[in-house]
């Protein structure tokens, strides 16, 4: 049982950058809400590759200046096996919160957000 949500910890949201802040408490509950979803769906644990960032963590990884990220609103989310990217963004398209969102696909992760700024979708 995690501590965000049936599956999620606020570990695995933490910003992982070199001798940064580490912290994870901005993590916006909508996020964790829709992820949760996602995880029910396909019945398989989600990877948090990158949950919040620091802006410092964002700057180091090329992260974009006004990332979703650094406001806790975005997670970057490994493919389990039998799931690719192209899948789990059309799992993610069901789900209100990220169909209004922003949905980036890349070869073997997908970038998920809760922007409430108009949804967004890009391909790697």
């Amino acid at each position: 049982m995690g501590d965000l949500s049936k599956n999620f910890n606020r570990s695995e949201f933490a910003c992982k950058g070199t001798n940064c802040c580490g912290h994870s408490a901005a993590v916006h509950p909508d996020l964790v809400d829709a992820l949760q979803t996602v995880r029910d769906r396909i019945g398989k644990p989600l990877s948090i590759t990158s949950g919040f960032r620091c802006n410092r963590h964002n700057k180091a990884v090329g992260g974009a200046e006004q990332s979703f990220h650094t406001l806790g609103m975005a997670a970057d989310v490994s493919c389990p096996a039998g799931v690719s990217p192209d899948a789990l963004a059309v799992i993610a398209e069901e789900i209100p919160l990220f169909r209004e969102g922003g949905i980036g696909v890349y070869a073997s992760w997908v970038h998920l957000d809760v922007r409430q700024s108009g949804k967004a979708r890009w391909r790697s």
